[in-house]
C-alpha cells in the first residue's frame, strides 16, 4: 500500500488532514492523531500495520 492509498483509506474512515509538513500528512479523528508519509511508493508492511492499528482499523 502506498502512502497515497493509505491517506485515501483513512479519509474514507472519517479521518481528516489536519496539516501537511513536507511529504507527511497529520491525520486526525476525535483524539487520534496519526502521521502518515505521503509517498507514491510502497510503504513497509510493518509501518502500514502500525498506522492501521493506531487508527483502530485493524
Amino acid at each position: 500500500m502506498t502512502g497515497v492509498e493509505l491517506v485515501k483509506h483513512l479519509e474514507k474512515n472519517g479521518f481528516v488532514c489536519e496539516r501537511v509538513r513536507g511529504s507527511h500528512y497529520r491525520m486526525c479523528k476525535d483524539s487520534i492523531k496519526l502521521i502518515v508519509p505521503y509517498h507514491n511508493k510502497e510503504l513497509g508492511k510493518g509501518l502500514v500495520n502500525d498506522i492501521l492499528k493506531r487508527a483502530g482499523l485493524k
